[in-house]
């Protein structure tokens, strides 16, 4: 992974389930959801709303936590320690 990235624009398009990410650099990442959000271990399968609402309201914070270890998970689990 390129720590070096610079997540210029992003957002959430329904029809692919995807958040497309435009790095600036003549390049662009698509992060599919449903395999991204597949590596997460739910409590309640309703707990994938956190990251559909996470990838619609907030694509760039969504692709960098899908590109760490973890990532996705820990947000999740942070969100049920909130809830």
């Amino acid at each position: 992974m390129n720590n070096n990235l610079n997540f210029q624009f992003g957002m959430y398009e329904p029809a692919t389930d995807s958040v497309i990410i435009n790095t600036g650099e003549n390049t662009i990442l698509v992060f599919r959801c449903q395999e991204c959000n597949s590596s997460v271990i739910f409590d309640d399968p309703n707990d994938i709303v956190y990251l559909y609402r996470l990838a619609e309201d907030s694509p760039l914070t969504y692709a960098k936590l899908a590109l760490k270890e973890n990532g996705l998970q820990d947000y999740v689990d942070a969100m049920n320690e909130l809830n």
